[in-house]
């Protein structure tokens, strides 16, 4: 396993990281430390997410970065705000929680979303933090593969409904299920090219349909599973809410039922003509059949 020292020693290695990457971006982050810093994340969280009213508001986001927490904007050179992020930290020895971190839709697709994520690590492992957790919504494949792929975290738990009733201009209208990522931020980030996963053999869990899933069916002795999610939910959710409703059930089924009987999420495969693959294989032990 190719890793950097334990953390805080390999936090110089980390910000040359992300420092790169973020020029490469054309981005800079900047940490908010007072209440006209602090006003600019809320506002720009508020543009991305579309809130009816301030979800995190100008006073939590100064208590927040005053108390030892994450706070920063994502800005161009010129000093325009393209997103925003927000984290916290729990009782000593637990993980570093990003619960934050969004972009303008001009600002997808530019390779900020990684740097402004190696930047949070960098400044994890500075200060003897060596795990970091998010939540993301499963159905958006753009999202896993970034996480599974890009940055080489791991899926540890699935949560139905995990927010509850949310209004904004994302969430509304829908459940909030989330998968909790883990991210050992010892790890050097994987390549940025990577060779697809072998597929041969696996078990369609829940297929892509012609842009609806399949039924759950379980993998019985497969080695490996695929549950399938559609290219565009957020579209779907538009124009077809019965069908993203489905999407949602099925792969809530499967993972749930996956993952709480011993299999894993090892990586995320994206075919040219579907939105993506979650691809799972067994780690239960084999049962005795004496």
């Amino acid at each position: 396993m190719d890793t950097i020292l334990d953390a805080p020693a390999g936090a110089s290695a980390a910000w040359r990281l992300a420092d790169a990457a973020c020029e490469a971006a054309g981005i800079r982050i900047v940490a908010a430390h007072d209440a006209d810093a602090a006003r600019r994340v809320s506002d720009a969280m508020g543009e991305i997410w579309g809130w009816k009213q301030p979800q995190f508001d100008t006073p939590l986001a100064v208590a927040l970065a005053h108390s030892g927490g994450y706070v920063a904007t994502v800005e161009q050179p010129d000093g325009t705000v393209v997103g925003a992020a927000m984290g916290f930290c729990g009782p000593p020895g637990r993980a570093f929680h990003s619960h934050i971190l969004g972009l303008l839709p001009s600002a997808v697709g530019r390779g900020i979303g990684r740097a402004v994520k190696l930047a949070q690590r960098a400044w994890c492992l500075e200060r003897g933090i060596d795990t970091m957790t998010w939540t993301f919504d499963p159905l958006v494949a753009r999202n896993a593969f970034f996480n599974l792929r890009r940055l080489g975290a791991t899926a540890a738990e699935y949560l139905p409904d995990f927010y509850g009733s949310m209004t904004d201009r994302v969430n509304a209208g829908q459940h909030t299920d989330r998968v909790l990522m883990r991210w050992d931020l010892r790890t050097r980030p994987p390549a940025a090219t990577r060779p697809e996963p072998r597929l041969d053999g696996a078990h369609p869990a829940v297929a892509d349909l012609d842009g609806a899933p399949s039924t759950y069916a379980r993998p019985g002795t497969a080695a490996t599973a695929l549950v399938a999610v559609p290219g565009d939910i957020e579209g779907l959710r538009r124009t077809d809410p019965e069908t993203a409703r489905r999407w949602r059930q099925q792969t809530r089924t499967a993972l749930t039922d996956l993952l709480g009987s011993g299999w894993r999420v090892v990586d995320f495969a994206r075919p040219a003509a579907a939105g993506g693959m979650y691809v799972l294989t067994n780690t239960a032990p084999e049962k005795d059949p004496r």
